[in-house]
Formats: structure tokens, sequence, C-alpha cells
């Protein structure tokens, strides 16, 4: 029904006063003089639809994609109709008691379970005071004041919520604006009239080398309402590049939109002198292999490919992996160039450019350097990972690159600090690039100029000042100390490592390398080198150096996933350092771990020691309790304490562990020292499961306290041998 000239001014003075204000705060007696005798809940009805619902819908049930105000989507903004829906939608009302006399003429969506399911779909973008709720009394009298014209106090007085972090008129209106398209032209008003937006591709600052040519990335232009501009850039600056001496330069990209919008977004172009640069693969006028683009000493061009179990194939154009292949392509500009396709498999896989026989070089010249290349999208997913790595397993990681542009050349500049940061030793580079695209699938691109280039002001400090761990090696000789027997009545070997190779063995062990502080606020970072073979031992050498923003470096090893046991006796010979801060241990822990976490893994530490008290060693096991931590013996308590002056790390000492179903026993040179009963108790199962052995010597920590004046860097492990015996079959 159409309303009343009288009952359209009852409307607007309960909404003037009763909505201007926090319904449950206005006085009845206000309303009764104003309209007469009518109860609270007259009002609430008269409000929510009674005199207010005078439109008649018509059918049509349709949606937008994008969530505006015009809620019945009939290309009008109105508070009797899209305003009271909104209200009435966050009071809670369903049905006819949603729509009656609330939808407008023509429109598009008239159905009550349409509208609220559109409305319950965007009901977090109503949340107009941005506190996190949206509430009728707030929000929902926010929209409907703004419909109904309220600026300024009038509209926000009493409809901002406590914790709002839209408080003020101007940041609420601009909220509103985001939600509606006044004029109906499909573009909401906050975004009408914008200036477009113009965004480089590449990087916003990029170096050149003196003599070098210029290949601009370019940029791209977008615009509400024009759509892609970017046919229109004009970029200005590039003359200044032909030729250009050292120093900074402008390259300009300009646009004017059909408003009259003017914006420019400038990339810094820096020229400097010739430096240091060595060049890992760049374009030949005439190439007919591969191989005729690498240079010195990067020989090999390989990839590494999922589909043949991260196994790689190399010089054969990808022949030996059925998820990646490599060819010469012809560019017009450049000539031939190097083109990389990724199959359409979904299978992992990436090309690298490797050292030669030579093996790894000391790119140690480039710290602070760049390393850079051009890539260019022939098709596919545009986006990029590259890494560079170290002799295994060092790696800076995966890096992973913005997004390249299909049939353009995009010059990508990597900070070698930021790779070292990452975990790469460029002492030990042995690929000069690893790339692939991000999907990996039905991806193909093409790469050229990668070159690493020094910084023209040098290397500063070197990342790593000393030679790397085991460089003239010395024997300290401990004294012989102890030897374990070779066998036990009753039990067999299971498990041993004499460490007699000239490399560490690979199938028994794993190097850890990461600078995560092992959950004990240690201070070094873990690398697969600080781990070597000599003379018959496995050192694990911890050195001061700063490395990956660590001070320290370490290693760690497990044999996590290579073997783990249940039950048996561990015998472990070795020498441990010595020092404040310094904190070796010989320990496992379940097999469970990556599952579970810790200490729900359990862990049983054979032995650990404090290098400031270097004459007592300690066995501890760690568990959780009702989901509390706990251990045994309580930390600094107890152990094996030698006399007469002796210590652990001048001679050599057997560090043993019997492990039974029903008990764990201590040992150092046969003598036991420390027992814990396994109970049926459900919280001690862990230690009737699988676990894996781990040797690491951390520095640092919340145990043995940061090393101080008097710790002698480096400190070693030496590791004589490890055994593990369990109980013979009949």
């Amino acid at each position: 029904m159409q309303t009343t000239r009288a009952g359209r001014a009852i409307a607007r003075a309960v909404i003037d006063h009763a909505l201007y204000q926090d319904l449950d705060s206005v006085a009845l007696e206000g309303f009764l003089l104003l309209l007469g005798r009518v109860s609270m809940k007259q009002i609430l009805r008269l409000i929510l639809c009674g005199a207010l619902c005078w439109m008649n819908p018509v059918a049509a049930n349709e949606t937008t994609s994008v969530f505006t105000l015009d809620v019945d989507d009939n290309g009008e903004l109105e508070p009797l109709t899209d305003g009271l829906l909104i209200l009435r939608h966050l009071f809670g009302f369903s049905g006819s008691a949603l729509t009656e006399g609330a939808v407008g003429e023509n429109s598009k969506r008239i159905d009550a379970g349409a509208i609220d399911a559109h409305l319950t779909a965007n009901r977090s973008a109503m949340d107009i005071d941005g506190d996190g709720e949206v509430r009728p009394l707030t929000d929902g009298l926010l929209i409907l004041r703004h419909l109904f014209g309220f600026a300024g106090n009038a509209l926000i007085d009493g409809a901002v919520g406590s914790f709002a972090e839209r408080g003020t008129s101007s940041t609420v209106v601009a909220q509103l604006q985001t939600l509606m398209d006044t004029d109906g032209d499909g573009i909401l008003d906050s975004d009408e009239d914008q200036p477009p937006v113009i965004s480089l591709i590449g990087a916003a600052s990029i170096t050149l080398v003196e003599g070098d040519d210029y290949f601009d990335p370019g940029a791209t232009a977008l615009d509400q309402e024009d759509g892609p501009l970017s046919n229109q850039i004009t970029v200005t600056g590039l003359g200044a590049l032909k030729g250009a001496e050292p120093g900074q330069y402008i390259v300009r990209y300009e646009v004017i939109d059909s408003a009259g919008n003017a914006v420019f977004q400038d990339r810094a172009v820096v020229v400097t002198a010739e430096v240091e640069m060595l060049t890992v693969l760049g374009s030949v006028f005439d190439a007919t292999s591969p191989l005729s683009l690498v240079g010195a000493p990067f020989e090999v061009i390989g990839a590494f490919d999922a589909g043949i179990d991260y196994n790689s194939c190399e010089n054969d154009g990808g022949e030996g992996c059925p998820n990646m292949s490599w060819q010469i392509a012809r560019d017009p500009d450049r000539g031939s160039v190097l083109q990389v396709s990724h199959s359409g498999a979904g299978k992992l896989a990436g090309l690298y450019l490797k050292t030669g026989p030579a093996g790894p070089v000391d790119l140690s010249a480039y710290g602070r350097g760049t390393l850079e290349f051009d890539v260019k999208i022939i098709s596919g997913d545009p986006s990029m990972i590259m890494k560079v790595d170290c002799v295994y397993d060092c790696t800076s990681g995966d890096y992973a690159l913005a997004d390249a542009s299909t049939g353009v050349w995009v010059t990508y500049v990597v900070e070698i600090d930021d790779l070292v940061a990452q975990g790469l030793e460029l002492r030990n580079i042995d690929t000069g690039i690893v790339i692939w695209a991000a999907e990996f699938t039905s991806t193909v691109f093409q790469l050229d100029n990668v070159r690493w280039r020094a910084n023209i002001d040098g290397p500063g400090e070197p990342v790593n000042q000393l030679a790397p761990p085991g460089t003239n090696w010395v024997n300290p000789n401990p004294i012989a100390g102890f030897q374990a027997p070779a066998s036990y009545p009753g039990y067999a070997l299971a498990f041993s490592d004499e460490f007699e190779a000239s490399t560490l063995d690979t199938q028994h062990w794993k190097p850890e390398v990461n600078g995560n502080g092992g959950g004990n606020n240690e201070l070094q970072y873990y690398r697969a080198e600080n781990a070597y073979l000599r003379e018959g031992l496995l050192v694990i050498e911890a050195r001061e150096e700063s490395f990956a923003g660590r001070d320290y470096t370490s290693a760690r090893l497990t044999t996590q996933d290579k073997f783990e046991f249940t039950y048996g006796r561990v015998d472990i010979r070795a020498a441990l350092p010595t020092g404040q801060g310094i904190w070796p241990a010989l320990w496992m822990l379940g097999a469970n771990f990556p599952e579970v976490g810790w200490p729900q893994s359990g862990e049983i530490d054979i032995v650990e020691l404090l290098g400031q008290e270097d004459d007592r060693v300690y066995g501890t096991v760690h568990w959780q309790n009702e989901g509390n931590k706990a251990q045994y013996p309580n930390t600094g308590s107890g152990g094996k304490k030698l006399n007469g002056g002796e210590n652990y790390h001048g001679q050599y000492h057997v560090f043993s562990l019997v492990w039974q179903e029903t008990q764990l026993e201590w040992l150092v040179d046969g003598v036991s020292y420390l027992k814990f009963d396994i109970t049926d108790n459900a919280n001690l199962a862990a230690f009737r499961k699988s676990f894996f052995l781990i040797f690491n010597v951390a520095v640092g920590g919340n145990w043995p306290g940061s090393p101080d004046q008097s710790t002698r860097l480096p400190q070693r492990m030496l590791v004589d041998y490890v055994r593990v015996y369990q109980a013979a079959s009949d």
C-alpha cells in the first residue's frame, strides 16, 4: 500500500529522533508526545515495517558479483527499501517480515530467502564502524542515516561501537562509499574518478654497469573506469641511458585517463663503474648447443625432477627428466637464448647451472653484490622461484620473485646478502642459479644474462672470516681412556659407525641446516660442513663466525628416517668440547616427533655436558605428563662427576644407555650412575616406541648461558664410534 503524507512524516520523525539516538535509551515520554499513545513495540514495528512498508515488489531474483548497499538490485539506493532490508536483516527478520513493503520498483532481487542469503554472505562488509561486529543499532543505523542524507555528528552520534576503528563522520562516509554505486555505472563511489595506477614490471631500482645495454622491463597501467591503459603509457628517460656515465638516472612512466587524471611512476637506474662480474649464462648471436651459452666454471645445465624422485638429468636437454626440458631458442633482439619448458604433469622440477669437474667455487668476493638475470615468459604462469646451492646440503633456500610478464624480458636483481641470510655459504658455491616456474605446470620461459656482480665498494667484512671447518686439521689426541667391548651376551650389533671413511655416510646421517635456536635460544647456525671425518673420527666443530644472522656455527646430525630403533644398548666413545656456553649432546628423540612434537615424542639424553663444567656429564629423560613437561632428574642435578682433576674433554670416555622395556640405565665407562623406571603409566608410552639418534654441539642457550671472554673457539666434539646393540633373536 502507499503511505500517507502523515505516515511518511511520522516515519521520518521516528528515524530523526529514535534512530538518531540509541533505541535503548529513547525516553518513552518523548515518543508519546510525538506519536500519541503508541507502545514501544508499535514504534519498533513502525520503524521496521508498519508505516514504512510502502513499496510493491516485482518478480526478479538475481545477484551481483560486487556487494553494494543496493540490496534489492534495482539500480537505486533508497533508505526505505535498501536501508530497511539491511536493518531488518540485522534485527533477525526473515521471510515476508524481512521484505514486506521494502523492495523497490524494478527490483531484481525480491525473494526473501535470496535477500537474506545475499546479506548473510556479505555480512562482514557491513561492519561500517570497523569494530569487528555487525549490529543493527550501530552499523545498521549508520547505513540508514547515510541513505537519509545525515552527515557530520548527526550521522555518527550514538551509532558507533565502543571499539570502533572508524569513529569520525569522514571515515564512516569513506567506508560507506566502498559499498555504494550511486549512479549505477558499475563503479563504486569510492573508485569514481580515481586516477589510474601504474605498476612497474621488475624492480623499482636497477643497477647497470657502464657500457651495458639497458633493457627496460616496462610497466602496466590500470584505471577503474577506463580499464587497462598500458598501451597509452609514455616513457621518458631511456635516451639518457645510452652510453651513460656512472650516476643515477630516472626512467619515468606517465599516463592520463579519460577524466584527465595524470599519474607517473619512476624507476631508478643506477649506472656504476665496471666491477667484477661472473657470467653464468649469456645469449650468443647464433648458437646451436645450450652449453655454448654457459660461462666457466659453470659447465653443466641440468634439472632436478620430482618425476624421478628428485634425481637429476644433466647436459641432455632434459631427455632424462620427464617434467623439464631445455633447448636453444631464437630471440629477435638477443639471438640464441636458453628456453626452459615444464610439463603439464604438475610435478616439481627446476633448472640449474652447475659447476663442472673442478667442483665448487669460492664467491666470497661477491658479498654485498647482486645476482642478476633476465626472464621472459613464453606461456604459462608468470610466478618464478630461484635459489643458489652450495655443497650439499647447503643452500640459500627458495627465494620467491615478483611475477614476470608474458612476451617481455624482465630483469631480476637479487641481493647476495639476502641469499646468505637464508643460509647460503659463499665459499662453496656449486650452482650459479637454480630456477623454476612456481606453478611448474605447462610453463615455458626463456633465461638470459645470468651474472653475479660484485659490489663496487667491495664485499665489506667477509661473511665468513675463517677458513672452512677441518682446514689444517690437527688431532688433539685426547688420552685414550676407556674402550667398550665389541659384543655383549644376549645382544647383536644392529647399527654402528666407526667413522673410518673419508666423508660422512649419508645413508646413516642427515645434517640439519638451520638457525632456529634448537628451542633453547641457542646462538649457533647449524651447517653441514661443520661436521666432517678425520683420522677415524667424527668431528663436530663449533666456531665463532658470522653466518646467516648468527655469530656462531656448528653442526647437528641425526639418523631420523635412516636408523630408528626400540630398546637396546647404545655405546658412544667420545671426547667432549669445553668452555663457557658450549653445550655438546649425544641424545635421542622419538621417531614420531614430526607428528606429535616435543615433549610428546619423548627425549632421552644419553649424555650432555656444560662446557664450563667439563668434569660432569648428565643423563636425562623428558616426556609429557598429564599435558605438562616432565623430566628426570631435574636439570643440573646428579650426573656423573670425575675426580682427581680429570675432565671429559682431554680423555675419551664411553657413554652408554641400556634401554629396556621397563627401565633406562645410564653408564660412563661401563659404570652405572642413573636409572629411570618405565612403568605402565600411559604418560610414559613414548619410551616404548622407536627413537633416532642426534649428535650436536650447541653454543649458548637457556641452560649453559652464552660464551664469554674465557671461551676458546673453535671447539670440537670427537666421536670415535657409535654402536647400537639389540636383543639377539633365538
